[in-house]
């Protein structure tokens, strides 16, 4: 049967429960500006009634805590990392976009067109003054500048290549980081939760550390729960695992020995997953190939991306900076072959046949130069194709020269037409990725929102919250007051 103190025991029961309460209502209202908090709930339930043994049967026994829960839904974190691994994707090539726009910029403006339009003025001079040394010399000088000019710009898009490695580097180096932080917050989650608390902090943390990781790759969680506390979680990208349970799987950066395009710079590293040193086997791990998004992915795609040219070690289906250099050295080679093929008929000043002798040259590395013989002996250069009937200081080799400016020369194109074309088209992707970053930054900041309004911290609510277990605790307070009183009449003013 009941005690006789049972209704201390009841109204004891209420004064915890809203002491617990308040005490969850005042921590939500500290964290409502803390990043990725999860605003809390005390849940109670009323205790197990007990059995009088009289005709009404039994009594309440007062309330209980049964747990203090964080409120979070597993939906809206899907929504909102899923569409930041997107949004990650397009800031990261629109990022590099700009990059290579100013690399180009010039060329509509003084840089190339400048350059290119003094040298065919030379040209012009050249044209009335054939044998003039000094007007030779300042035409080959203007080209050598344009030559100059053309390598600086294939230097700059190797150059943005190279920090493009780098952020690969520093992208994989965070997620290793990541997925360690991971795998010992669940280590710490399991520990305290098998022990019958509740993680909600850690668990905070841990999907503070999802939310970063999913800017980088894509990801996917799995947690199984079992009785007594136990879970089993992992993190999965594409077809790899990169924790599991306690343990996290570092991906490995690892240098390419031969270049996947003829002109990358050296050191360009490749992602594994399982790499084996002694023979330099392994599993890759390929975002691209994976068709996974995320900011690793659009890293890559600059980096590597070469239009699926078929001559490269490996295809990829986006206009990066290989792609630009390709471009940057064919328009080298086009001007560099329609000048030279012009030489090829000509006579020099001591009366020799320049076929063979070049104007332009190129490397292997891809830079554009003037023949350094020309340079040191201007008389070398031809101006005459019949110097016969003319004389060697005839001048009508020089007006074939000056019809490369309008002949379409590239691409059913004039050489400025294609560099002109080549701002556009990378203009064009670069604003395609402005928008696709735009559209997927309005439904990343719609998923969040929307997650907030379920696990956010609520001011007006939480005062609510306050007032309401106050008003409980006060209630609670009374009903102690009102059994002691009767505890008192009973005990100290009752008696024989």
């Amino acid at each position: 049967m009941a005690s006789t103190f049972f209704g201390l025991d009841i109204g004891k029961s209420g004064l915890y429960a809203a002491n617990i309460g308040m005490n969850t209502s005042s921590q939500n209202i500290s964290n409502q500006n803390t990043k990725g908090y999860s605003r809390q709930v005390a849940t109670q339930q009323a205790r197990s009634a007990l059995n009088v043994y009289r005709k009404f049967g039994m009594v309440g026994t007062g309330v209980e805590v049964t747990n203090i829960n964080r409120v979070r839904d597993i939906y809206y974190d899907n929504k909102y990392r899923s569409n930041n691994a997107k949004l990650g994707e397009q800031n990261s090539k629109y990022t590099y976009g700009i990059q290579l726009e100013d690399s180009f910029n010039e060329i509509a403006t003084e840089g190339f067109t400048s350059l290119y339009q003094e040298m065919f003025s030379t040209l012009q001079e050249l044209n009335g003054k054939p044998d003039d040394i000094a007007t030779r010399t300042e035409f080959l000088n203007y080209s050598q500048s344009l030559c100059e000019y053309m390598n600086h710009v294939q230097e700059n898009l190797l150059s943005l290549q190279k920090e493009a490695n780098l952020d690969v580097v520093n992208n994989v180096e965070r997620m290793n980081t990541y997925t360690e932080q991971i795998a010992s917050l669940t280590k710490q989650i399991n520990i305290v939760e098998l022990a019958g608390g509740t993680a909600n902090e850690l668990r905070d943390q841990r999907d503070n550390l999802l939310d970063d990781l999913s800017d980088i790759v894509p990801v996917k969680v799995t947690e199984t729960k079992y009785e007594g506390g136990r879970t089993d979680y992992a993190v999965r990208v594409g077809d790899f695992t990169l924790v599991n349970n306690y343990e996290n799987h570092p991906l490995t950066l690892v240098s390419r020995k031969d270049p996947d395009n003829t002109y990358d710079v050296d050191g360009l590293y490749d992602i594994y997953y399982y790499y084996d040193e002694t023979d330099g086997s392994g599993t890759v791990f390929d975002p691209q190939y994976m068709n996974l998004k995320g900011s690793l992915r659009g890293i890559l795609d600059i980096r590597d991306g070469n239009n699926e040219d078929a001559s490269s070690n490996n295809p990829v289906d986006y206009k990066g900076i290989p792609y630009y250099v390709n471009k940057v050295v064919k328009f080298k080679e086009s001007i560099a072959d329609a000048f030279n093929m012009v030489h090829d008929n000509g006579i020099n000043l001591y009366g020799n046949s320049t076929t063979g002798v070049k104007i332009f040259e190129i490397d292997t590395a891809g830079n554009i130069s003037v023949n350094d013989d020309l340079l040191k002996d201007p008389s070398l250069m031809a101006t005459t194709k019949n110097p016969i009937q003319d004389g060697v200081g005839n001048a009508n080799l020089v007006g074939d020269f000056l019809q490369i400016q309008d002949t379409d020369i590239i691409n059913n194109g004039t050489a400025s037409e294609y560099l002109e074309g080549i701002v556009t088209e990378m203009g064009v992707s670069t604003q395609k990725a402005k928008l696709f970053m735009k559209n997927f930054e309005n439904i990343v900041n719609t998923a969040d929102s929307q997650r907030k309004s379920v696990s956010g911290v609520d001011e007006d609510e939480e005062t609510m919250n306050l007032q309401k277990y106050r008003e409980a605790y006060n209630l609670c307070s009374h009903v102690i007051s009102v059994m002691s009183q009767c505890y008192n009449k009973l005990i100290n003013e009752t008696g024989i």
